[in-house]
């Protein structure tokens, strides 16, 4: 089986879903089939076997992201290198949320192919945050207007909803899949689909199988935080190092990893709240020595709401043992709650109390160590396992025919 994904960033980049991205890649090659990867450009890097670059300009201020100015010039771009592939394509996967999500669906549509998407992100929560809610209705017109154009079918009724823009490439789609049960329910609610499938983005086997613990008595010594993601206001890192300060922790490190906008921003904060002795910024990481860092610490933290349709990081730590602390309920009630600590409202003051009971617990020996998950797993190896399934039934299916 030859499957084609479409993705909005590179998967070199940093976020959990081209993590995801190359998870899926690797695992389904393992299982014998071919992956194929139209993306974005990524500047600064070495071109990679398997995918096709579409000509893009960089995202400020990092230029970790990148925007498609020209959806014809790169659908072009990408017919060329597509025709030249040797193994004809039995499968299109949209992985994207913008761009690449409007050139999956028009390759699918015109080359009479089945089409599985997956909706990764909550765009209308995300752009409110970065673009504020004008902005983010600015945004709405221009990609349903893109999408409407190059799909050639019409503007929706509300043509500035970020929601209605995903349901235009979503009708085309035979399976529409998402990372969690809670944003499956809100895709539903926004009428974006009728039905949709739950598919996390997954943990790779080889690093959880390959990690080892050295846990030690907590009750005297210093305790390890994590905090990775990022650095983005719908993150919520600001407000994560405000209630880190307040609670005034006694002998605990917290390594922030991640990079992003914010990053002057936070190195200042840190400055401000005295903080310099505790709290370390410590960059980006490769995936694999991430997550072993993860196995490494007493609580990995995640202090988003309402944004993560997932919230990869704190699925890593439980897979490789280490607890969590979290803010959003939803993302709470996807994971095993014997090993999760939840403030039980987003702000400082909160999320402060709910990091002091955490740290009395670890001292205690009450550390909430996930070193059993039972039925509750993550693997890529398993997920992969039922993603070939779902190939297969679309392929079986034939590509989805609309009337217009």
């Amino acid at each position: 089986m030859h499957v084609l994904f479409f993705s909005d960033h590179h998967p070199d980049s940093l976020g959990g879903v081209q993590t995801s991205l190359l998870l899926q890649k690797k695992y389904l090659e393992r299982a014998g089939h071919t992956v194929t990867v139209v993306t974005s450009r990524r500047y600064r890097r070495t071109k990679t076997e398997g995918f096709i670059e579409m000509p893009s300009l960089p995202l400020p201020p990092t230029g970790a992201y990148s925007i498609q100015p020209s959806l014809h010039l790169a659908y072009r771009k990408a017919q060329k290198a597509l025709s030249e592939l040797a193994q004809p394509v039995d499968v299109v996967h949209i992985q994207a949320d913008m761009w690449q999500a409007i050139l999956g669906a028009a390759w699918a549509i015109e080359h009479d192919l089945p089409l599985v998407q997956t909706i990764h992100t909550n765009l209308e929560v995300g752009f409110q945050h970065n673009v504020g809610k004008r902005g983010a209705k600015s945004v709405g017109q221009i990609m349903n207007r893109w999408a409407s154009s190059f799909l050639n079918q019409p503007m929706p009724e509300d043509a500035s909803s970020l929601w209605q823009f995903q349901q235009q490439i979503a009708r085309h789609s035979n399976f529409v899949s998402s990372p969690s049960s809670h944003f499956n329910k809100e895709l539903i609610k926004h009428h974006v689909t009728k039905d949709a499938f739950v598919f996390p983005n997954g943990v790779d086997d080889d690093v959880v199988e390959g990690v080892t613990h050295q846990w030690t008595d907590a009750s005297t010594r210093k305790l390890k935080f994590i905090w990775a993601g990022r650095l983005s206001s719908e993150k919520r890192v600001i407000e994560f190092l405000g209630a880190f300060a307040q609670a005034d922790l006694k002998d605990v490190e917290l390594d922030i990893y991640g990079a992003g906008q914010l990053d002057a921003r936070v190195r200042l904060m840190i400055r401000q709240l005295g903080l310099q002795k505790s709290v370390r910024m410590r960059g980006r990481l490769p995936h694999k020595q991430l997550v072993a860092t993860f196995a490494s610490a007493d609580l990995v933290a995640q202090s988003s709401v309402g944004f993560e349709t997932q919230g990869m990081t704190v699925y890593e730590a439980i897979s490789v043992g280490t607890p969590v602390f979290v803010v959003d309920p939803k993302i709470a009630g996807e994971l095993p709650a014997e090993n999760v600590w939840l403030s039980k409202k987003p702000d400082i003051d909160e999320m402060a109390k709910t990091l002091k009971k955490a740290v009395a617990e670890i001292r205690s020996g009450k550390a909430k160590r996930a070193n059993d998950t039972g039925d509750w797993s993550v693997l890529q190896s398993k997920l992969t396992a039922r993603m070939i399934k779902l190939y297969e039934e679309a392929i079986k299916q034939g590509p989805k025919r609309l009337n217009k």
